[in-house]
């Protein structure tokens, strides 16, 4: 009743010629009226805590997933069959690792928007698109597991090596894959300029990158040493991120 008693009254001010009387309002701009000049809204942790979390789990997983490999360099048919659930899960946590990249990125990249901004585009660009790539390579476990279930082994053999060898798998999935490596250390790199992590962290986390290919012939177990350096550095990193207060993660980048 009382917004229409308001807007008879401005309707009669704009028949006489006077406008609107002074602070007059409906009832429904009342209720849109904004907030105090300044005000700001609460920080949110949810993005602080994603980020934190990731940084802890994908060398976490990463290690598991070593550890629970298929021995051997190459899909063999026979070990494959064998070991069927480890083949499965192995695959899965290099699938889930992977995927933990996607917001580990973005948590380096949201660190060094203020003082390294460029390069923080740059990098979380970069690694943004290996992991969107990666993320495809793990699906072939599961076609060579089928393969090796289905097919003799030689022919399981033949059609995974005519798999791996299409310009498709190797330029588009492949090859695009190891970009997250790239960007993941153009931003470790920032980290340590923009002195977020030590000096020392980088060139520790690049061991652990190039353990796994280095000892590819060897025990899985081996394999997964390299993903120790991995948990030191970023587990460092995502506990930092985690004590943050809102306030801090909120306006580390401003």
């Amino acid at each position: 009743m009382r917004a229409m008693n308001d807007q008879a009254n401005i309707t009669a001010y704009h028949h006489t010629g006077q406008g609107a009387p002074p602070g007059a309002a409906t009832g429904w701009a009342r209720e849109a009226e904004p907030a105090e000049p300044g005000a700001e809204r609460p920080a949110s942790g949810f993005r602080r805590i994603v980020a934190g979390v990731a940084l802890l789990a994908w060398p976490v997983l990463e290690f598991l997933a070593f550890v629970t490999s298929p021995p051997g360099a190459t899909h063999d048919p026979v070990i494959f069959r064998e070991q069927d659930t480890k083949v499965q899960l192995s695959a899965l946590l290099y699938l889930w690792a992977t995927m933990a990249i996607i917001p580990t990125v973005l948590g380096l990249s949201h660190l060094l928007r203020s003082r390294l901004p460029r390069l923080s585009e740059i990098g979380a660009a970069i690694g943004l698109l290996g992991a969107a790539h990666a993320l495809t390579l793990f699906t072939t476990d599961f076609y060579d597991l089928a393969l090796a279930h289905e097919l003799a082994p030689a022919q399981a053999e033949q059609v995974t090596a005519r798999a791996n060898d299409l310009w498709g798998f190797v330029y588009g999935m492949l090859l695009p894959g190891f970009l997250t490596h790239v960007g993941l250390y153009i931003l470790l790199i920032g980290a340590a300029v923009a002195r977020v992590l030590p000096w020392w962290a980088v060139p520790v986390a690049l061991a652990g990158t190039i353990v796994p290919f280095l000892t590819v012939e060897l025990s899985p177990l081996v394999q997964a040493i390299g993903a120790l350096p991995h948990i030191l550095v970023y587990g460092m990193l995502g506990l930092r991120v985690l004590r943050m207060s809102n306030d801090e993660w909120r306006y580390v980048a401003e």
